[in-house]
């Protein structure tokens, strides 16, 4: 029963602000595994979540999603990682799904 009254509080429950311009939800404890998917910016982390249908977000902050069932969207793996440790889930695994390439630093110039 307690289980199920999580799950339907999860489902209802609204963004609660953790602090400036960070919003969370309280999620029920798992233990599978976290995948993060970084992007290069903010604003493709927001692109990349207006395409997902049907998923709870369980924490929102500068340019970072997270989702009930594990799923991670960054442009920021440290700020990701403060969300993960006040979610409760700092001791899951992480599973890297895709990165950005990094940029290629220039050339030396000559002389």
């Amino acid at each position: 029963m307690k289980s199920t009254t999580s799950l339907i509080a999860l489902a209802l429950c609204g963004f609660v602000a953790f602090d400036a311009g960070a919003q969370s939800c309280e999620a029920p404890p798992s233990t599978g595994p976290v995948s993060i998917l970084i992007l290069d910016s903010a604003q493709r982390v927001d692109a990349f979540v207006a395409t997902v249908k049907d998923a709870t977000i369980v924490a929102r902050d500068r340019g970072t999603v997270i989702f009930a069932d594990g799923r991670v969207v960054t442009a920021d793996a440290d700020v990701a990682t403060r969300q993960l440790n006040q979610l409760g889930w700092g001791n899951r695994s992480i599973q890297v799904v895709a990165s950005f390439a990094m940029r290629p630093t220039a050339a030396p110039r000559r002389g």
